[in-house]
């Protein structure tokens, strides 16, 4: 290995899916050569095999990646893809794991600079400070790919947030005639559609990256004054109990509407939360803008919105959390990085923002890029975008990173979960007790 960094990296997780599954992930162009031409009998232009890993879940960001690509192979006949759809729930696992057996594909994506950080240390992503392909993209478009000394390491293309997601209908079913601004309005609104029969929030915990997401909209809203609160918690330099992020308040807000999230939400996936908020079975998901584009998979049909998750009881409070962090990674070690910079180019185009809109229910970073591909996206726009009800928190990542810490966090929050009193101290200590098992404190 060729840094320090690099063989931490290695190390985390690397027997895992080293026996297999990763077999499709050689280097591209590897099943390249020199093909011989059956009239000429010259020989041909070797084949590039270009991969590239993401854990999109969504349907039509996965047609996003096909269209995209399928374009640039048309133009670049020479040239052929590898899409691997990667676990969302082992995504960084599956990442690890790459580096530890040297098979890093050449692009990939990043949900957050924090998440790439450890593998700009290791030597797996490129610097893209100054290359054409950011051309157009405003300055708060890249801060969320920078890191603390200006370069960037990641192409962005979309902004997105977090908070509720909901199904009109359903409201509708239970007279609820406007969106809850307070915490006490969101638990009557709770109530009154189990009243009406709807369960009121659907959970897919099933799919434990749910969990983490569930709860984001108010960690990022409590622990925003204090962003590096999680990365103080991960170095050993402060604990949960000295809730500096305000995660005492969010579990006791987690454990009050817990009870109208149905009968097994341990049981239930992401798939299936989404179905049920698709066709009316629930009401709500509180999840990321993304959730859009499932539920349209379900039933295109459906009429949805989304606002903001009112963890406090002042209604001002009640704003949409929006980011613009992560994006696509070019691996520098890649014997074509030159070819995968084109291909990240080549969706940077207007005409590929336009099929990220229409097809991943996305906000494109592209400049001019209207709203209304999606009635969700123009309702979030008419009542938190263009009012100054949101707030960017692109410098505050609201989740643990380290896979061994992130393993214990979430073990925690459903112990938690499963305990009928939801004691939030005694979650409390078992987190920090957890976290300094693994590593100590400083």
């Amino acid at each position: 290995m060729k840094t320090r960094t690099r063989k931490n990296v290695c190390r985390a997780l690397s027997l895992l899916l080293l026996a297999g599954g990763l077999g499709g992930c050689g280097w591209p162009g590897a099943d390249g050569g020199l093909a011989t031409g059956p009239a000429s009998g010259k020989p041909k232009a070797p084949t590039v095999k270009l991969v590239w890993y993401h854990h999109f879940r969504e349907e039509g960001a996965r047609k996003w990646l096909e269209i995209g690509t399928s374009r640039f192979a048309r133009s670049h006949p020479r040239v052929n893809f590898e899409i691997i759809a990667a676990d969302a729930n082992a995504y960084a696992s599956t990442l690890h794991n790459l580096v530890a057996v040297e098979k890093m594909p050449d692009l990939y994506m990043t949900d957050s600079i924090f998440a790439l950080q450890e593998f700009i240390d290791a030597g797996y992503a490129m610097d893209l400070t100054g290359q054409p392909l950011l051309d157009g993209l405003s300055d708060d478009a890249l801060k969320g790919v920078k890191t603390a000394d200006g370069r960037v390491w990641a192409m962005p293309f979309d902004r997105d947030g977090v908070g509720v997601v909901y199904n009109k209908a359903a409201f509708a079913k239970a007279g609820i005639e406007r969106v809850p601004t307070t915490w006490s309005e969101f638990l009557a609104v709770c109530e009154r559609l189990r009243k009406a029969g709807v369960t009121p929030i659907a959970a897919g915990y099933k799919d434990i990256w749910t969990l983490n997401a569930d709860i984001q909209p108010d960690v990022i809203a409590s622990g925003i004054g204090a962003p590096s609160w999680i990365r103080d918690i991960e170095a050993g330099k402060a604990t949960f109990a000295d809730d500096k992020g305000g995660f005492k308040r969010v579990l006791k807000r987690l454990a009050e509407r817990f009870r109208y999230v149905g009968d097994a939400p341990f049981s239930t996936g992401w798939s299936d939360a989404l179905r049920m908020v698709a066709h009316g079975e629930a009401a709500m998901i509180i999840n990321g803008t993304w959730t859009v584009d499932g539920l349209r998979s379900e039933n295109p049909d459906a009429d949805i919105g989304m606002f903001a998750f009112p963890y406090s009881e002042n209604p001002a409070n009640a704003r949409f959390a929006i980011k613009t962090t992560g994006g696509i990674v070019i691996n520098p070690n890649s014997p074509n990085k030159a070819l995968a910079l084109e291909v990240a180019r080549s969706f940077a185009t207007p005409e590929m923002a336009e099929v990220f809109q229409t097809q991943k229910k996305g906000i494109s970073l592209a400049a001019g890029a209207p709203l209304s591909f999606d009635p969700a996206f123009e309702e979030l726009d008419r009542q938190y975008l263009q009012t100054g009800r949101s707030f960017d928190y692109s410098f505050f990542y609201p989740e643990v990173i380290n896979q061994e810490l992130l393993a214990a966090y979430q073990n925690e929050l459903t112990l938690f979960l499963y305990d009928p009193r939801h004691d939030v101290d005694k979650c409390i200590r078992a987190l920090d007790e957890a976290f300094d098992r693994i590593r100590p404190r400083r």
